[in-house]
């Protein structure tokens, strides 16, 4: 039985602005819950490599927890897949994933952020890492995750960054001492859609019949969002972009994920009508994963449905 685990009611501790709540077996436990700090977040985003694992420096209010799943836990592989089908679901892009072999063992388990025992223990030849990242009107929210195991139980750690955002004067102002290197907290309206400013949304509450190209009946809100943002402007254009894992051959992905593509603007112009002059169904099949198809966590985020901000005539 799965359960959404009640941290800030557990512990009478607040969790930031939309901070990643994991749905866990009943059998979990927190071991620890440490304060929110105002800090830099390396965010891995690749395996060990030449000497370093490379990362995204992300500033905001960060939190680490972990928990000890003494019932419940099925394995490292199968925790994954579910934690990154929950991600999805929050509208998380999956940055990066990895189990030991591929993460680098040893030398990636070192060189990322990990709790001292007991809080957190790691089996080097057993864990897997998740990293992901969502945009959204207060800035950048990110989310690392480590699961492993000891011989009586599952260990699973899940750090947190939240946005350090205060509003001055009515605009969002990062709090001083956080100045990220790579990415940077949008400073879009509330009115605004991130399709716009980002170039691409990744369309995550879609249902897919299994091995099949049949959307589910909805509602889906991802499509309710994208149908608005289309009609408030007759000029905006977006392609529909479907992709798979790489399991199969090539040709017959890219006609799955054609046809996943044609579903969606099939539904978008019967349902919530958009006109057709506004969409267009391509398909490319696994030649763009947003992670590695070598773990179940990592298919599941490869097979997905964006929408593709074109040039506005």
């Amino acid at each position: 039985m799965i359960r959404r685990v009640a941290i800030a009611l557990a512990l009478g501790v607040g969790l930031p602005a939309a901070a990643f709540e994991p749905a866990l077996p009943d059998g979990a436990q927190v071991v620890a819950n440490e304060p929110a700090v105002s800090r830099i977040y390396a965010l891995p985003t690749g395996a060990y490599e030449d000497g370093a694992v490379p990362v995204d420096r992300v500033p905001g209010d960060v939190r680490q927890r972990s928990w000890r799943i003494a019932s419940g836990f099925d394995g490292t592989a199968a925790l994954a897949s579910n934690l990154a089908s929950q991600l999805l679901k929050e509208d998380y892009d999956i940055l990066f994933s990895c189990d030991a072999a591929a993460c680098g063992g040893f030398d990636f388990r070192f060189d990322v952020e990990v709790l001292l025992p007991p809080l957190m223990f790691v089996d080097l030849s057993d864990y897997v890492f998740l990293s992901a990242l969502k945009s959204s009107q207060d800035g950048l929210h990110a989310v690392g995750i480590m699961i492993s195991r000891t011989d009586e139980a599952g260990m699973l750690q899940v750090i947190d960054v939240g946005p350090s955002i205060e509003v001055v004067r009515g605009r969002p102002k990062l709090r001083p001492g956080s100045v990220p290197e790579r990415l940077t907290v949008p400073q879009a309206s509330p009115e605004a859609y991130p399709l716009e400013s980002a170039g691409y949304k990744t369309l995550r509450d879609l249902e897919f019949e299994t091995g099949s190209s049949q959307l589910g009946e909805g509602p889906f809100r991802s499509l309710e969002d994208l149908a608005a943002f289309l009609k408030a402007d007759a000029g905006r254009r977006v392609a529909l972009v479907g992709h798979t894992d790489a399991v199969g051959g090539l040709d017959v992905n890219v006609e799955i994920s054609r046809r996943r593509a044609a579903a969606v603007m099939q539904r978008l112009i019967e349902a919530h009508g958009v006109p057709k002059s506004q969409l267009e169904a391509q398909g490319v099949g696994y030649l763009a994963p947003v992670a590695s198809n070598q773990t179940d966590a990592g298919r599941t985020a490869n097979r997905r449905v964006e929408a593709v901000f074109l040039d506005t005539e």
